[in-house]
């Protein structure tokens, strides 16, 4: 097997603990993700405002965009609108939807990508997979991994409580899945 295949990407960069949102922009330049803080940030149409409000502080280059569906059409609509300025990087904020459309975003763009939870209901923080809905139902993508994943506790504790119980849910779902496949492996 060609060395290529056996290789996994990883991201570069992984803060978990509270308060870790406050650190983006340290994260962002001691990675050298983007040394200028020219960023392209995008969040939920409908609960980023809280998380917009508090980066555009600490974040003066970036710019905002609403990533309002989890469909490739989203996606390809928030890399137009990146496309028309430049970046260093394009971090996403937000949930699953939100991230996976920024995943698929940069990817076309060919920038890298930061991948910062604003609750743990998805388990792609880190993955090199963008789950899209298309017309077809739902697709899975090949996208480069992020960068770095931020996870701040603080902003994933004050998630819905129905978002906390799903990401519950995702864990058990996953360990549940490998012992499903090792039961299925060794009858079959």
């Amino acid at each position: 097997m060609p060395v290529l295949a056996r290789m996994v990407p990883a991201p570069l960069a992984v803060e978990i603990r509270p308060g870790a949102l406050a650190d983006l922009p340290a994260v962002l330049s001691d990675r050298r993700i983007s040394t200028s803080g020219r960023v392209a940030v995008a969040v939920s149409a409908t609960s980023g405002a809280a998380v917009e409000a508090y980066l555009r502080e600490r974040l003066g280059a970036a710019d905002f965009f609403a990533v309002g569906s989890g469909r490739v059409e989203s996606a390809h609509r928030l890399a137009d609108e990146i496309r028309a300025s430049r970046y260093d990087a394009v971090v996403g904020v937000g949930g699953g939807k939100v991230l996976d459309v920024t995943k698929y975003a940069a990817a076309r763009l060919g920038l890298p990508m930061v991948s910062v939870a604003a609750n743990l209901a998805h388990d792609g923080l880190g993955s090199p997979v963008a789950v899209l809905d298309n017309e077809a139902g739902r697709g899975s993508y090949g996208v480069p991994a992020p960068l770095a994943v931020v996870v701040d506790l603080d902003l994933v504790r004050s998630a819905p409580a129905r978002t906390l119980r799903a990401g519950v849910g995702e864990a058990l779902s996953n360990l549940s899945a490998v012992r499903d496949w090792r039961l299925s492996h060794a009858v079959n």
